[in-house]
């Protein structure tokens, strides 16, 4: 969720930070102040009023990066108070990187920014996380008055704590076996799936669109499945759809009751050892798939020539044993 930062008027104390800086523009920028106001270089550089401006903290700034961001000859030609930039700049206040569907984020002290560049002007705030996002929801009194309201809902009584974890953990276990089959796309390669797409790419993406239900029924169409596996995949879809549709507050699984917690939590225990086959299974063939697009396309960059490590390799080696290609798809 984005926030408005709030103006900071106390006098500031000396020393580095690092403030997002937020003008009528909704642009925001980061700045080097050493007791100064930190909405000065906005008002001297770009024209925006004081009023205009709205400063939020981020981080302090080391001396030892402040020396080493000094040494550099962009800050000969732009010496603070300006905007402090680089990448390197960021990575040494222990900023972590991430690129999602092409947009470079960046993570400051819980504070996610959309990157353009590492430039002045080319970093954005998106959001707050964790706990600054947190504080940020109980300065608002409005949505601190909802999260402060109890509701007998909320009451599930004593010994549901550890069935909760249970549960979460094989929600986990869920979405873990349900993205290795996503990411499978060997899995996809029958005739009549080939037929939709020209690439191999459109297939990726093909076999991604779809749900859990129609991966399955075209896996099936391609590859004879091992019994075991079989049998197997089509009680994980049972169990995995029980867990996600409302298992806690079944008639027979109910959490708020000791024996529905009691039921819960041998229904999930079962679910853990079980899931580990089907995991273990469809690992393999997302790792085969991996295998495959290096073997017929070139490497991806983000994947080295060493790929595997000698457990992956000996995971993949049970792809054969789990999913053979059927004769008329030869």
């Amino acid at each position: 969720i984005p926030f408005t930062a709030r103006v900071h008027r106390r006098p500031f104390n000396q020393g580095g930070r690092v403030r997002s800086l937020r003008g009528n523009n909704s642009s925001a920028k980061l700045h080097h102040h050493q007791g100064h106001d930190p909405r000065s270089v906005e008002f001297h550089m770009n024209g925006f009023d004081f009023d205009d401006i709205e400063a939020e903290l981020i981080a302090s700034i080391p001396p030892e990066v402040v020396n080493r961001y000094q040494s550099r000859k962009s800050y000969k030609a732009r010496p603070w108070p300006w905007y402090a930039h680089g990448k390197n700049f960021f990575r040494a206040l222990g900023a972590d990187f991430r690129t999602l569907d092409g947009v470079i984020e960046m993570l400051l002290n819980d504070v996610v920014f959309r990157c353009e560049t590492f430039l002045p002007c080319g970093i954005t705030k998106k959001r707050s996380i964790g706990a600054r996002a947190i504080g940020d929801i109980n300065n608002d009194p409005h949505l601190l008055e909802v999260s402060m309201e109890r509701d007998t809902d909320d009451e599930l009584g004593p010994g549901t704590g550890h069935v909760a974890i249970m549960l979460g953990l094989c929600l986990i276990r869920c979405h873990q076996i349900e993205e290795y089959i996503c990411n499978s796309f060997l899995l996809g390669i029958s005739k009549k799936q080939k037929a939709k797409y020209k690439t191999l790419d459109d297939l990726k993406k093909g076999w991604k669109r779809k749900t859990l239900g129609d991966m399955i029924k075209s896996t099936e169409e391609a590859w004879d499945i091992h019994e075991d596996v079989k049998i197997g995949l089509s009680l994980f879809v049972s169990m995995r759809n029980r867990i996600v549709h409302g298992i806690s507050l079944d008639d027979e699984f109910d959490i708020r009751n000791q024996w529905g917690q009691k039921e819960l939590v041998a229904f999930l225990y079962f679910f853990d050892i079980h899931s580990k086959i089907i995991r273990k299974a469809f690992r393999s063939s997302f790792y085969a798939s991996i295998q495959f697009g290096i073997d017929n396309f070139k490497t991806p960059e983000k994947y080295t020539k060493n790929v595997f490590n000698k457990k992956q390799r000996e995971e993949m080696g049970l792809f054969p044993h789990f999913f053979r290609l059927k004769e008329h798809e030869v």
